[in-house]
């Protein structure tokens, strides 16, 4: 029944045309899975107090760096295939109407066009943003492996048992005229269990260190797709091996994941900047009195400029400060301050910079 079904909607790679232009299924499953992709991301950055333009500038950089180098990962390694020696041979070159990414060097690209977005703006850390990408860019890929099927890519060997020739096992690919295994639904099975428990991590799990689930992700893609690469029939090798090149980068990348996420929990190393940018406001770690709000009642009851003031004198070791300054912090202090212990930056809270000490914004 789903055989006959899945042949009746993809009986052909083409969706519809309007006049000269023709819409494939391929495009259809990949526009639909970075949609949902993109409103996934609206709603955990927003749980992250990522504003909208930010968000919206980082999904155009992040999708056009993804898009060129999940081209270039696939054209340059067959180099035979795609020789650029005409301006047709160019066109060719980035033609991806039929299919012809490398979903690895998505991710390669987004990362980088997620961190020239990051330090363009200074305005949220990459840590911090990642994390809500990482959960989205699964969301695209699972969507996004149907577009396969239409194209009839990514299968594996060949089915010779009966019983398993049929949906979600295997899939007919007209061009061998054979049943082979049917990867994309694998992967795509595979990827909403990571989904699941990326979705679990980021919304139960408040201890977690920024960049954690980045990490994580490249853990559980790292596996899927290496292991998925034993049952390809066609793929990229080092000349004069049988061993596959995305098998080494992706077994590589999951076992340095997994030590960066136990060496990132335990605080060895930190991927949080201890100076960024938060809705605007400069904000650093420093140390502030123990009782700050009495004394804040005080210094606002006596009209001292600012609406608030932090420690100075010996910060960062504890004492109690010898001088008080009065300065800005938000007004949200005591939800950002949890933030800041939450997520183990250092010093025990902040204070805002880009005003003076009247209340007049700086220059």
């Amino acid at each position: 029944m789903y055989n006959i079904l899945l042949a009746n909607i993809f009986d052909s790679s083409i969706a519809f045309t309007i006049g000269n232009i023709t819409v494939r299924w391929y495009g259809i499953f990949v526009t639909c899975g970075i949609v949902l992709a993109y409103f996934l991301y609206l709603f955990l950055s927003h749980k992250r107090g990522i504003d909208l333009d930010f968000s919206l500038e980082a999904f155009i950089w992040v999708l056009l760096c993804a898009v060129i180098c999940c081209r270039l990962f696939y054209v340059l390694p067959r180099e035979e295939y795609y020789p650029i020696d005409s301006w047709d041979a160019f066109v060719r070159f980035w033609d991806i109407t039929q299919g012809g990414l490398t979903i690895v060097g998505g991710i390669f690209g987004g990362a980088m066009g997620l961190l020239f977005c990051c330090l363009r703006n200074g305005k949220y850390s990459y840590a911090k943003v990642a994390d809500c990408v990482v959960l989205c860019v699964l969301v695209g890929q699972i969507v996004g492996r149907w577009g396969n099927y239409a194209n009839q890519e990514l299968y594996g060997q060949v089915v010779t048992d009966p019983a398993f020739q049929k949906w979600p096992f295997a899939v007919f690919i007209d061009r061998t005229g054979q049943w082979h295994q049917a990867l994309y639904i694998y992967e795509g099975v595979l990827n909403l269990i990571g989904l699941v428990i990326g979705l679990v991590l980021f919304f139960k799990y408040k201890k977690l260190r920024n960049f954690t689930i980045s990490v994580y992700y490249i853990f559980w893609y790292g596996v899927v797709r290496g292991t998925l690469e034993f049952f390809k029939i066609e793929h990229v090798t080092f000349p004069g091996t049988e061993i596959g090149v995305i098998q080494v980068i992706c077994y590589c990348a999951a076992l340095v994941a997994v030590v960066v996420m136990v060496l990132n929990q335990r605080g060895v190393v930190r991927f949080q900047s201890k100076c960024f940018t938060v809705d605007g406001d400069l904000f650093k770690p420093t140390v502030v009195p123990d009782d700050y709000l009495e004394r804040r009642e005080e210094y606002l009851r006596d009209g001292i400029p600012g609406s608030s003031f932090a420690g100075v004198g010996k910060p960062r070791v504890g004492a109690y400060p010898e001088k008080i300054v009065p300065t800005r912090v938000p007004e949200d202090y005591l939800k950002r301050r949890e933030y800041y212990l939450e997520h183990g930056i250092p010093g025990t809270s902040f204070y805002g910079e880009g005003r003076d000490r009247h209340g007049a914004k700086a220059e």
